[in-house]
């Protein structure tokens, strides 16, 4: 049976009771019913009244290639009919993301050449955090493990992940975020400057607060910081040019990684392959997922 067997008002009453939603009050949705999408073509999407929608944020920031791509589909189909699903543990791998992580390597900045796969940005960042700090032990030096994010960040939904991220109503649902996570103030000059502060002395300043954070914490207790090229769920809040560079200045100074979360910037989304191009960051390692696949299958990559 499909959809169309539905009307609208069964879909929403199905929906109501039994699929929960991302960051929502079920209450209030359940009151007043969900828009079910139904199809969707190049930057249009369109729902079960069949009302036509440009869709500004492509998907969830991902359908970088826009909808109805067949080519897509059917690539899909025929790997999954010659080989669906094998696993890389057992000194094994399969040809397509030996293919990937080639290509991968050739258009990422330099010196970021190896990949490791996953299903989600959330879950990337959960293994960047994981893999900076077992990196710190290996290099014999295993109190490395704090890590410098930024408020308002956003760095994924899981445990690790909102952990990282600086949003407090998320911190606040955790209990008992992860901890040796610690946050500074986000590059957003329109909110923070000072009066009469200029856009290039704010950026200064904002990156000033992640090197206070590394002191305070002792540098060589610092593992890595992790920021979003542009901080995209908190806000869309692009940093100032000077900021960046003083950033990895910091960074070099005191032997901290950088780990740049692009899963929102990635794959062309400010002119490059990688926003760490644009801005010209020379990151450790880099978060991606979303338009890896234009959203058309869960995937994500890490990019050391």
């Amino acid at each position: 049976m499909t959809y169309q067997n539905f009307s609208l008002k069964q879909l929403q009453e199905i929906d109501g009771a039994h699929h929960l939603h991302p960051f929502t009050d079920h209450k209030d949705l359940r009151a007043a019913g969900t828009r079910i999408i139904t199809r969707a073509d190049g930057p249009f999407i369109y729902d079960s009244e069949d009302n036509e929608l440009l869709d500004g944020m492509a998907g969830l920031w991902c359908v970088n290639v826009g909808y109805g791509r067949h080519e897509l589909a059917e690539a899909a189909y025929a790997q999954m009919k010659e080989l669906p699903y094998y696993n890389s543990f057992f000194r094994c791998s399969t040809p397509t993301p030996v293919l990937l992580s080639r290509k991968l390597a050739e258009i990422a900045p330099a010196g970021v050449k190896q990949v490791f796969y996953g299903s989600s940005g959330s879950e990337s960042n959960d293994t960047a955090l994981r893999l900076v700090r077992h990196y710190w032990a290996l290099e014999g030096k295993p109190e490395k493990t704090i890590i410098v994010s930024r408020r308002n960040a956003y760095h994924g939904s899981t445990v690790a992940g909102a952990s990282l991220g600086g949003m407090a109503a998320m911190h606040s649902q955790l209990g008992a975020p992860v901890p040796g996570i610690v946050h500074a103030m986000a590059p957003y000059a329109f909110e923070l400057s000072l009066p009469g502060e200029s856009e290039h002395d704010f950026g200064i300043r904002a990156a000033r607060s992640v090197e206070d954070a590394i002191l305070e914490a002792g540098p060589q207790n610092v593992a890595a910081f992790i920021g979003e090229p542009v901080m995209g769920a908190g806000g869309v809040k692009i940093p100032p040019a000077s900021y960046w560079p003083e950033i990895q200045r910091i960074c070099r100074k005191y032997d901290v990684l950088l780990m740049l979360d692009e899963v929102i910037t990635g794959y062309g989304r400010t002119g490059a392959w990688f926003a760490a191009q644009s801005m010209g960051i020379e990151p450790d390692t880099i978060t991606t997922a979303k338009a890896l696949t234009s959203g058309y299958q869960p995937l994500s990559a890490l990019l050391v």
